[in-house]
């Protein structure tokens, strides 16, 4: 297996971990949303678009940036930004997991966050204990459980 599959297959996983969170908290998202044309004028997608959180009445965007050792998806942070900046439609959360970003990419990272289009950038862990202390459940959906598979989720 190449360094890019193993790559690949780890940051997939850290989107199955977003997943499962968001699935167990009872939002609606869909994978791999279609944004329109990126900064450099081809299609773009983000990870996770939500769009039920009462907090987020316009919807949310999540993108996993997952880097487990010296590479160079932390080169590609400013034209996120860009993109987060011109294109999103609504505000977007940054995941950052791996824990291997260069330090400076990662402090460069959070000093983007304005709190509004670049709402948050956090660690797995930091955004686990920010959807669990600052987020809403959608408004009369029963408590879900991310073992329990329901087809076509998760």
């Amino acid at each position: 297996m190449t360094g890019s599959t193993r790559a690949n297959q780890t940051g997939q996983r850290a989107e199955r971990v977003i997943a499962c969170m968001l699935h167990e908290r009872g939002y609606s998202f869909e994978r791999q949303a279609y944004l329109g044309k990126s900064i450099y004028g081809h299609k773009l997608y983000c990870d996770f678009l939500v769009s039920n959180i009462p907090e987020f009445p316009n919807g949310l965007i999540i993108e996993s940036k997952w880097q487990g050792s010296g590479g160079s998806a932390d080169e590609k942070f400013p034209y996120l930004i860009e993109n987060v900046r011109q294109v999103f439609p609504c505000p977007a959360v940054i995941v950052i997991a791996g824990g291997g970003h260069k330090p400076g990419a990662v402090t460069w990272l959070k000093a983007q966050v304005d709190g509004e289009k670049v709402f948050a950038a956090l660690n797995l862990e930091e955004f686990l204990c920010w959807m669990n202390k600052d987020l809403s459940d959608p408004a009369g959906l029963p408590e879900r459980c991310c073992t329990r598979r329901v087809a076509g989720e998760v």
